[in-house]
């Protein structure tokens, strides 16, 4: 569904395919290609959907508005809670290792030398899987790199090479602004 003004959704409830509900929209982002979809939201998952579906997380549920069939006095999604927790069981690849996307999600980013980017959100592709990831970009690189800011911009699984506390990107600063670059459609 087509968003025009994301920041009206922040607060509602939402609901998922069959009528249950999943939480409520807390944070919005813009996406790096402002075309279609343009918004990614966090559903902070309610305690029923946590507990349940999302292992107890308190981390933001990351979506993007293809997902959203209707917005009124609460938000409708075309996707079961199933569906929506599918992939908090499913582990990427991060170098030598595979990590849970539960514990990828919000972690601080870095590039390899130690330079921080930003933090880390998956989301959904449409075939159901993760194949990209996307970071939100600190402001002051966004201001640096003429970047807009409270943007999402996307990241290979394969960027992802070392996770501790933290996630590490085995490219530079100046690499993913090329990528960003090269993937940007303001």
């Amino acid at each position: 569904m087509k968003i025009y003004n994301p920041h009206e959704l922040v607060g509602k409830e939402v609901y998922d395919a069959n009528g249950n509900p999943v939480g409520w929209i807390d944070k919005t982002w813009n996406s790096w290609d402002q075309n279609y979809p343009g918004y990614f939201f966090g559903i902070k998952p309610n305690p029923n959907a946590r507990t349940n579906y999302f292992r107890g997380t308190y981390k933001l549920v990351p979506i993007y508005n293809d997902y959203i069939t209707e917005v009124g006095d609460r938000i409708t999604l075309n996707r079961t809670l199933n569906e929506l927790s599918y992939f908090w069981n499913k582990t990427v690849p991060c170098g030598q290792i595979t990590c849970p996307t539960d514990k990828l999600v919000e972690m601080p980013v870095f590039d390899k030398y130690n330079s921080r980017v930003g933090t880390l959100y998956p989301w959904l592709d449409t075939n159901d899987t993760y194949q990209t990831y996307a970071c939100f970009v600190d402001p002051y690189l966004c201001q640096k790199w003429n970047l807009p800011t409270n943007t999402l911009m996307p990241i290979p699984t394969q960027y992802l090479t070392q996770v501790t506390d933290t996630v590490t990107f085995d490219k530079s600063l100046d690499e993913l602004r090329e990528y960003w670059k090269q993937h940007q459609k303001f």
